[in-house]
This record gives structure tokens, C-alpha cells and sequence, in this order.
């Protein structure tokens, strides 16, 4: 199962081509960042809201999911309190998830949403590996 994501992870990387794949987010020095709980909860709001819609195929349910993922992320952005670098680490985090929601919700066919979708889904997993509450 991690080979597989670690290959959907390059595939994306490879067929993307942009930022996303060479982004800023690290460790803090081996460690993770740290987020108050308030955004640590909204992320995980956002982690349930992909899981509804995975594997679907279907373009009504991505861009609902799209519409749901984009309340979430204004929710998380308006009710985030964290500060300093962790901040700016959350950002490093965030900002590629943003672009790829944009896609998702300008897509007109299953194809191109399935694909920002996976690429989202990924950018959320990402979040267990580098941020803790």
C-alpha cells in the first residue's frame, strides 16, 4: 500500500509539473510542527469530507466535494490561531492544497476533478506527517 501512494505521488508529480512537488514544507528539524487544536480539528473535517467521495468517478460528487473542501478551508483559515513558523509551515502546507481545490472545482469532466482530487487527497495525508496538535 505505500509503494502504491508513493507512486501515485510521483505520478502526480511527474504529469503535474508544477510547484506542488517541489514545495517548501519540511520537518522542523526532524520534528513536527505544532497546531493548535482548533486547526487540527478542522483538518481532520477535511480528511472525512475526501474520504466520502473517493473512488466515485463521479463529476457531481467531486465538485461537491470540492464546494464542501472549500467551506472547510475558510472555516480552518478564519478560526486559525497558530503563530510563527509553525504558521508559516502551515502555509508551506496549505497553499498547494488551495491550487488543487481550484482545479477541482473548475473541472467540467470526471477525468481532470478525479485527478486534483487524488492530488488533494494526498496534500491531506501529507498534514499527519508534519503537523501535530
Amino acid at each position: 500500500m505505500k509503494r502504491f501512494f508513493i507512486f501515485l505521488l510521483l505520478t502526480v508529480c511527474v504529469t503535474a509539473g508544477n510547484a506542488w512537488c517541489q514545495d517548501k514544507l519540511a520537518l522542523n528539524n526532524g520534528v513536527k510542527w505544532k497546531v493548535d487544536k482548533v486547526t487540527g480539528a478542522n483538518v481532520a473535517a477535511l480528511q472525512a469530507i475526501v474520504k466520502e467521495a473517493a473512488g466515485t468517478g463521479n463529476l457531481m460528487h467531486y465538485k461537491k466535494a470540492g464546494g464542501a473542501l472549500q467551506k472547510g478551508i475558510a472555516k480552518m483559515i478564519r478560526e486559525c490561531r497558530v503563530k510563527g513558523a509553525d504558521h508559516q509551515a502551515l502555509h508551506h502546507w496549505l497553499e498547494p492544497l488551495i491550487e488543487q481545490l481550484s482545479l477541482l472545482n473548475q473541472a467540467e469532466e470526471a477525468r481532470s476533478a478525479e485527478k486534483a482530487y487524488i492530488t488533494i487527497t494526498i496534500r491531506l495525508k501529507l498534514f499527519d506527517q508534519y503537523f501535530t496538535v
